[in-house]
């Protein structure tokens, strides 16, 4: 954790994630490695720790093993909205009404297994359904908006409804946007509580879950899997790759499917209430409609801003300072009346996007995987850490929509984005373009 430095920042600002001052991952010192386990998940966030805590209460041996604390990556920096996966149903239809339907019911399954687990469990995480609004850049976007829910409404009933623009201080307190959608059923939490909960309930539940541990390979035997990690080694009977855009060259296969992309935040100081009230009314998850998406919320106490998107930079000097500053901007375009207001907090953290723009889960010489979350997976994460423990298990009830989904990648793709910085000049480019 470092100090940031500069004029609109707060004389204690941080570069570290506003969601650590409660619940900051950390390692136990006391772990120590196994040499056999039944099963070994490899990544101890929302995916890795549901997976575990559903083997674990099934009486499987389960070894979680994080190359930081666990939750330390995506699962304890994100910005806490989950809700249903209308946003997919385009994109699922490329596989036909049917798997569309499929696909967006059981994103209201994912948002259920969540509520289920953070009761079951008792995980004080601040979680609420408070809905989504999203706002349109543009009277076409608006329109858009519109052109999807009919093509949603004739394959499914839809609850989201358009929020026209002499409505829309009801949603949000800005003219910045031409309306909008809303979608009621949209919640938020608290995702380092959340991640924190998770590992304590596995752990109750017998799985041993181990921080500071990084796995260097996987090698396949003729009945069981070595696990190395450094130069011990642990024998599985069951492999599980939980780590989505950390990923990195584990798993060969993985690392060619799975966009590693920065997604950075910032936190406001503390502002009135009266200010909070005026900007964010039904205190609800927030967003704009651009394809280079930005995000944002009030904080669980509803004292702070968060307000997400891309990062500018990745390297070299003044990283945090230049990213905070492109999202300050970004911010003050929607909410001008906060150019007096400070930043207490930036910090970044990796998601997973797929070329397909869907989650996958499956199985691939025998290892389980499951990942892919392109931005949006909490729910998704967790529910998917839970069916795929379930198939690992042999008990599965009911199959996901997503396990038949081909999985592709690219050609020249080995799992650094060269394409990156090309494919968000061309969007930034169309999103301009749209706004004239």
């Amino acid at each position: 954790m470092t100090t940031l430095k500069g004029p609109f920042f707060t004389d204690d600002a941080v570069n570290a994630p506003y969601w650590w001052e409660a619940a900051k991952p950390a390692t136990s010192a006391e772990a120590v490695l196994p040499s056999r386990s039944e099963v070994v998940i490899v990544g101890g966030g929302f995916t890795g720790l549901n997976a575990a805590l559903t083997l674990a209460k099934a009486g499987r041996e389960v070894t979680v093993l994080d190359a930081e604390a666990p939750g330390w990556g995506a699962s304890s920096r994100n910005g806490g909205m989950l809700g249903p996966g209308w946003a997919t149903f385009d994109t699922a239809m490329a596989y036909g009404p049917e798997k569309a339907r499929a696909i967006v019911t059981e994103s209201f399954h994912a948002l259920q297994h969540v509520k289920d687990v953070v009761d079951r469990e008792r995980i004080d995480c601040d979680l609420s359904v408070v809905g989504y609004f999203r706002g349109a850049m543009t009277p076409r976007a608006y329109d858009a908006m519109g052109a999807q829910l009919d093509r949603i409404r004739k394959v499914m009933p839809c609850d989201a409804y358009l929020v026209p623009r002499v409505e829309q201080h009801g949603e949000i307190g800005t003219d910045f946007y031409h309306g909008g959608l809303a979608i009621p059923r949209y919640a938020g939490l608290h995702p380092a509580r959340y991640v924190a909960g998770l590992a304590k309930a596995a752990e109750r539940a017998g799985a041993n879950v181990i921080g500071g541990v990084r796995v260097t390979a996987i090698e396949r035997q003729v009945a069981t899997f070595r696990v190395a990690v450094g130069k011990q080694q642990i024998e599985a009977k069951q492999v599980l790759i939980a780590t989505n855009g950390y990923s990195g060259p584990l798993y060969p296969f993985l690392q060619r499917r799975i966009i590693p992309i920065r997604s950075a935040i910032i936190a406001t100081e503390p502002l009135p209430a009266a200010t909070m009230d005026r900007l964010m009314p039904k205190r609800r998850m927030l967003a704009g409609s651009q394809r280079v998406v930005t995000y944002y919320r009030p904080s669980p106490d509803g004292t702070r801003i968060l307000f997400g998107g891309r990062v500018l930079k990745v390297s070299g000097e003044n990283v945090a300072q230049a990213n905070a500053a492109h999202l300050r901007k970004q911010m003050l375009q929607i909410f001008p009346e906060l150019s007096e207001t400070r930043i207490s907090h930036y910090w970044h953290g990796q998601t997973g996007f797929t070329f397909d723009k869907l989650p996958h889960m499956g199985q691939h010489e025998g290892v389980h995987y499951a990942c892919g979350y392109n931005g949006t997976g909490i729910a998704r994460a967790s529910w998917f850490g839970h069916k795929i423990a379930e198939r690992m298990l042999g008990i599965e009830r009911q199959p996901s929509a997503y396990e038949d989904l081909p999985f592709r990648s690219r050609p020249l793709y080995y799992g650094k984005p060269w394409f990156l910085p090309l494919a968000v000049l061309f969007y930034e480019m169309r999103d301009r373009w749209d706004q004239r």
